[in-house]
């Protein structure tokens, strides 16, 4: 086999997509892969103008790299989309070195071709991805941010560790649900076994939930479930979670198509009186829902039991 043959037979047969074009920046030669790719005839080759499938907008993209190229008799690399032979577009990575005769003058460019669509596509995504978790970990510090001022505020010295790390817990219950989701849409039944789970309770006779299958949006899932775990540990310590008697009815249900309503009712053995004092536990469970879900809240305090109630129209 000669060199030219062992050249052609290369070039035809490498994945490759190599090219040669002449001084005028007109084809002389396409590999087979790159003459697949655009669908190209052999035969043909001559009337085949490579520019026109350019995509529009990186038409001027290209021309000052391959025009300084050309003029200069310089090696180039740049990238640009171009139109395969099914009328998609790919991205194409061309790198170019000048060729020359043996008196020194100047007989075109050769290169090689390379379709990193995929590659870009994933660094695309790895981009977006990066910034959507660079978001969401500023949201969630600023959360955090607030949950430790405003328990600062509310409790002493010796109930803060204790009061702040039960309210990061029920945080990271609902961040924990969101994250197997994919940060899509999750259910009030999740959200609310969630919450139980972090606090070691489970239904029984005495605790129960229930109700068909309605799915809340990422960031309306944070603070329900926020308002669901002062909820649950307010209950512990004073409710009828604490009563050996008492009773929890978590319930919830679709009152039409874009409106639902969720409840939490105790009923407690012992009489229950109504708290003095607004602290950071009551913005929790109606001023930070109402304003973060658009819904409004009920809440009341009955002589043996709590009455919460979510009603929320989309």
């Amino acid at each position: 086999m000669t060199d030219d043959q062992l050249a052609v037979a290369i070039a035809e047969t490498t994945p490759a997509m190599l090219w040669m074009g002449d001084a005028e920046g007109r084809c002389l030669f396409l590999s087979r892969a790159l003459r697949r790719f655009w669908g190209v005839d052999p035969h043909h080759l001559d009337d085949f103008d490579w520019s026109s499938t350019l995509h529009p907008d990186d038409v001027e993209l290209l021309a000052a790299p391959f025009g300084q190229a050309m003029a200069q008799h310089t090696p180039f690399s740049v990238e640009a989309r171009y139109k395969r032979a099914d009328g998609t577009f790919r991205i194409m990575r061309t790198e170019a070195n000048p060729r020359f005769d043996q008196d020194g003058r100047f007989q075109g460019m050769t290169g090689v071709n390379t379709d990193v669509t995929e590659q870009r596509d994933a660094e695309e995504q790895a981009r977006y991805l990066m910034g959507e978790l660079n978001h969401r970990t500023k949201n969630l510090l600023t959360v955090v941010q607030a949950i430790a001022r405003n328990t600062a505020r509310s409790t002493d010295t010796e109930s803060f560790l204790d009061t702040f790390s039960s309210r990061l817990a029920g945080l990271a219950a609902s961040n924990d649900l969101l994250v197997s989701k994919d940060w899509s849409a999750v259910s009030l039944g999740a959200l609310v076994g969630g919450q139980f789970d972090t606090i070691g309770v489970a239904q029984d006779s005495r605790v129960t939930f229930e109700g068909p299958l309605i799915q809340v949006c990422p960031q309306h899932a944070q603070t329900i479930g926020m308002a669901l775990h002062e909820l649950a540990t307010n209950s512990l310590k004073y409710g009828a979670l604490c009563d050996p008697a008492g009773r929890l009815t978590v319930s919830w249900d679709r009152l039409s198509p874009a409106h639902w309503r969720m409840e939490w009712r105790e009923h407690i053995s012992r009489e229950v009186p109504t708290p003095e004092k607004k602290g950071f536990g009551h913005a929790l469970i109606v001023d930070m829902v109402e304003r973060a879900v658009g819904g409004e809240v009920q809440m009341e305090f009955g002589a043996h039991g709590l009455l919460w109630a979510l009603e929320v129209r989309s």
